[in-house]
């Protein structure tokens, strides 16, 4: 079960930096092809790079998030209690 941070950075986060060309399958494929590798071969790495990039995405996502919301709680908590 993906996790609500996780679902969070796919609806938003990915959509970012894919329009920031961050990461770029095309890119490592060809990067790949220079290579003398057989496809399947190919294919794993562009997976595990893929992987990779969807964890620490994520966690950056989520690290970025839980610190903008703090720094927005301390700026709106009531200054009274």
């Amino acid at each position: 079960m993906e996790s609500l941070l996780e679902k969070l950075f796919d609806t938003y986060g990915d959509t970012v930096l894919r329009e920031q060309g961050v990461y770029s399958e095309a890119k490592i494929l060809a990067a790949l092809d220079e290579m003398p590798l057989d496809r399947s071969t190919k294919i794993d790495i562009c997976d595990l790079f893929s992987n990779h990039y969807f964890r620490w995405s994520t966690a950056a996502f989520s690290v970025g998030l839980h610190l903008g919301l703090s720094l927005i709680a301390e700026l709106y908590a009531p200054k009274n209690l």
